[in-house]
This record gives C-alpha cells, structure tokens and sequence, in this order.
C-alpha cells in the first residue's frame, strides 16, 4: 500500500511537472456533516493557506456552491473520482482537492480526495483529530502525505551596490574581500559590516542594514592621508674661536704687578739718605708674602 501511494505521488509530480507552469487546482469547499457554516469557511481558509505554500499549484478561486449542488449539476450520483474529474473539467482545472470532516465517538475524521482531472488518478490520504481545532492540523498533515513538505521559500535576494571616490577601493563585507568600487551584489535580508581600503586614503567602515527585496545603494567619499612634515633642522652653528686681548691676559697683569712693585722699591730705597745711586744685583723671592722685600739692594 506504501508502495502503491509513493507511485501515485511520482505520477502526479510528474503530471504537474509536465505542465507549461503551475497545475490549475480547485479546492472544494470543506464539506461536513456536524460543524457550522462558519466552521466549514474557516477550515476552507486554512486548506487553501496551505497549498498556496505549493509553487507548482495555481489556486483557483474557490466555488460558492456547495459540493454537494456541485455534484447534482455535473449530473452526477456520488462524488467519486469520476464526478470530481468531470466538475474539475468544467471549471478549467488539471487538479481538483475535496476535503470531508465526519465526527465519529467525539474524534473528528480527515478524509482528502486529491483527483487528477485527465488520468482521473486518485490519492485519498485520511487524518484524525481529538477536537475540532485540531481538525486544520490533520488536514494540514493529510496534504503533505500528497504532496510532500511544505516548500521552504527562498528568501529573496536584494541588489546592493557600493562605490567610492576615487574608484578602485578594496571592499570587505564582514571581513571577506568581495571586489573592487564600484561592486554590485545580491544579499539577503540581515545586517552586514563593510569596509573600504585603499592605498593613500584613510580607510572607511559603516553598517549596512538589508530589507528583503528593496535595493541598497552606498556611494563613500575617501579621505587622503595627510602625513605630518617635521620643520627643517637649523644646521649647527660653528664655533668661532674668540682671541682674547693681551690687556685681558692673567699673564699681562702679573707682568705689570711686578713692574709697579720693582719701581715703587726702588724709589723707595734711592729716597733713603745714604742710598747707593747705583743699584746692585736684585734678589726675588717665590714666597708672594714677601714680594714687597724681593728686591734688596746690594753694595
């Protein structure tokens, strides 16, 4: 039996991949003999949410009539497989989903007829459900055993171009070199980290937050790095070689004391009555206490 249904579902996707497009589906409205109008709608609602998950199926607006006075129109006695394919036939469709809830000891039964409009092949997948709303589950789960789990839509991609002044900067999206200015890129939906590199100019780095689907255009104007120039050095200056005056000299003014010392004695000693006119040998002596009596006369 497990068997039996893969086979059918292999025939029905190979029946809607063969279409030029989506297969035409008509879903009936949900047909029960214990729950409310209003609960048959809302259950109608939540089987078409479901299949409009499906890319490969084309819904097709969903009859007022109840199936019920579908089925006495389409001239026929029962709603069978045969009565669903001519009813689908009518209203333009490849597929056609009838869906029936009974309730049996307080347990509420899920009962799909899922028909194929040409072949007029049949899955009829069952489900059960303890309380009624639970019921869009089980129904839920019953059209997955048809046609499979439910797509996970592809998030859509959206254009982002990044330029710069000047062009030819390095790009880096989250630390990943992705091209040089100006790039253009397909991103999902998130929060990125850029950055820009070039040679000669301060790099940059700014946030770049995505929406689904709406384009991102980003234009930075790069800074050029400005290198600070140390003043110039004033080269040494020579040392000029200042001769000091001979009248500055401690030599000059040691010569002149002892000359003024010499003559001051020696007018000194030629006043003295009696002196000698002639002077004899002078005798100087290293001791400077005695310099004043360096110079003695002698006969």
């Amino acid at each position: 039996m497990r068997f039996l249904s893969v086979f059918v579902l292999s025939l029905f996707s190979i029946a809607a991949a063969a279409q030029d497009g989506p297969a035409k589906l008509l879903v009936l409205r949900v047909a029960s003999n214990r729950l409310s109008p209003q609960d048959l709608t809302e259950l109608t609602g939540q089987v078409t949410a479901k299949l409009s998950k499906y890319p490969n199926y084309q819904l097709l607006p969903v009859p007022s009539e109840d199936p019920m006075d579908m089925l006495v129109d389409a001239g026929c006695v029962e709603l069978d497989s045969g009565c669903l394919a001519t009813i689908g036939k009518q209203r333009g469709a490849d597929r056609v989903l009838y869906t029936e809830v009974t309730e049996k000891a307080g347990r509420y039964q899920i009962l799909l007829r899922f028909v194929d409009v040409k072949t007029k092949e049949t899955q009829s997948p069952e489900g059960e459900a303890e309380t009624q709303q639970k019921a869009g589950q089980a129904m839920a789960v019953a059209i997955e055993k048809v046609l499979g789990p439910e797509p996970v839509k592809e998030p859509a991609l959206s254009r982002v171009e990044i330029s710069s002044e000047p062009l030819g900067a390095e790009v880096y999206l989250d630390g990943e070199f992705v091209g040089l200015t100006p790039v253009s890129l397909k991103l999902k939906a998130g929060s990125y980290g850029v950055k820009l590199v070039k040679v000669g100019y301060q790099g940059m780095a700014f946030p770049l937050v995505v929406e689904e689907g709406k384009p991102v255009s980003r234009s930075v104007a790069l800074e050029v790095v400005t290198v600070p120039v140390a003043p110039p050095v004033a080269p040494p200056r020579e040392t000029e070689s200042v001769s000091t005056p001979f009248y500055k000299t401690w030599w000059f003014w040691t010569a002149i004391g002892a000359t003024v010392v010499g003559v001051s004695t020696a007018a000194y000693v030629l006043s003295r009555p009696g002196a000698s006119k002639t002077l004899g040998s002078s005798v100087f002596t290293a001791d400077p206490s005695k310099a004043p009596l360096d110079i003695l006369l002698q006969q």
